[in-house]
């Protein structure tokens, strides 16, 4: 292959099930990012049910498009089992039926003693000039076919409907065709945190006003920027943008979340953190063990979700509470100094707030979260006003804590990427 015009390529799924939406389409998914990285380029993904008029106008319509097209289920032994039929009508061949495919279907069912029955036959009929593509991991075998329509080479690979089993079947597939695959720029990612995707089209506005759109995606409560394999110049010249025009929100330029960057930080370093929870019920300490690698500098956290908690586990003075209220700064400062103290911790950083939907006062609305960060030289504090339901509240507010808590850590990181590159 000599450019990315030949790698164009649409994405097909089947079945009654997927399209009523019953099974999650994780296949797409999947191969729209394998094949990305690949340096195929994604023109469309369609569905089409189990109805063979259905299944060949979406096969037919992708054909028309790309030059690949990858479809996958519709390869098992029943009547409505219809993608090797439909392969063989666009490319005007007929089937033939493969002994080898037969075999290693046999093969199969003898491994689990089960009897195979005479409908299973139809799983090997293959389309005339196709490459079998094997599979160890179930009966139906895939293939490959290649053939000219309207005098272009166009290449059906179909695979079939269960993960399991087409996952290795795509990884056998593409090593066995790296020579095809054209070398290509990375995409660009760049990822912000604390602003909507409205504002950050406005924000960047007069960069791509000369350098082109960029496309947009809600990872919440972070957002996406994203360039498909841009050249050099323009990569860093977002890069450069972004770094001078909307430095407090940026994390990175990479797909890495915030817990991910959170992670490297950490590691970096031999501090060691502990958290103290209040309104975010437990969610900081699940938001960075749910990386591998928190071991290392992860002690624990308190859920303070009670007063008494907070008085007796971190310290917290009544006359504080009494005085101030639970969703104060006061209290969150002391959140923060108790934990550091009972954990032995390095850092600390507390949460305390109204995640609603209710208990908010004018003085508290819903969405107010105080958060306090503490080390041995001192403790900041930091009031937090967020936006929608109480699920993005709580998660909004411990990713705001963990970006605080690198903040003087993220452009030093980025810039040193940069210069490694």
């Amino acid at each position: 292959m000599t450019s990315d015009q030949t790698l164009s390529t649409c994405l097909v799924s089947t079945g009654e099930e997927v399209l009523r939406g019953e099974i999650a389409d994780g296949n797409n998914r999947f191969l729209a990012t394998t094949l990305g990285e690949q340096g195929f380029t994604i023109e469309m993904m369609m569905t089409a049910g189990d109805r063979r008029e259905d299944l060949l106008f979406v096969m037919r319509t992708a054909l028309e498009r790309a030059n690949y097209l990858f479809i996958s289920g519709g390869l098992g032994p029943t009547e409505d089992d219809l993608t090797a039929e439909v392969a063989a009508e666009l490319a005007g061949v007929e089937r033939f039926f493969d002994e080898a495919s037969w075999e290693a279907i046999l093969a199969l069912f003898a491994k689990y003693k089960i009897e195979c029955g005479e409908n299973n036959r139809k799983q090997a009929m293959i389309p005339i000039g196709a490459t079998v593509l094997a599979n160890p991991n179930g009966t139906a075998p895939g293939f490959s076919l290649s053939f000219t329509l309207n005098g272009q080479t166009k290449t059906i690979v179909a695979l079939p409907g269960p993960p399991r089993e087409l996952q290795p079947m795509v990884h056998t597939f593409l090593a066995e065709r790296q020579g095809e695959v054209v070398a290509q720029r990375d995409d660009l990612f760049i990822r912000f945190l604390g602003l909507g995707e409205s504002t950050l089209a406005e924000r960047l506005e007069p960069w791509t006003r000369q350098w082109g759109e960029v496309s947009f995606r809600q990872a919440f409560p972070e957002m996406e920027v994203k360039l498909y394999r841009p050249d050099p110049e323009r990569a860093a010249a977002l890069c450069q943008f972004a770094e001078e025009h909307l430095g407090d929100y940026l994390l990175d330029y990479s797909a890495q979340s915030t817990a991910e960057l959170f992670t490297t930080f950490m590691q970096q370093g031999s501090a060691k953190l502990a958290f103290a929870e209040s309104c975010t019920g437990g969610l900081a300490a699940k938001t960075v063990t749910d990386v591998a690698g928190s071991s290392d500098y992860f002690l624990g956290g308190v859920v303070s979700y009670a007063n008494a908690v907070k008085e007796n586990f971190l310290d917290v003075a009544a006359q504080t509470l009494n005085e101030e209220g639970a969703v104060s700064e006061a209290v969150a400062q002391q959140m923060a100094e108790g934990a550091l103290a009972r954990f032995s911790a390095d850092i600390s950083l507390s949460f305390t707030g109204v995640a609603g939907p209710g208990g908010g006062t004018e003085e508290k609305p819903v969405g107010m979260v105080w958060m306090a960060k503490s080390s041995a030289a001192g403790t900041q504090t930091k009031c937090l006003h967020l936006i929608l339901d109480r699920e993005h509240i709580r998660l909004g507010a411990v990713y705001h804590g963990l970006r605080w808590l690198m903040e003087d850590w993220l452009s030093g990181y980025r810039n040193s990427k940069e210069n490694s590159q």
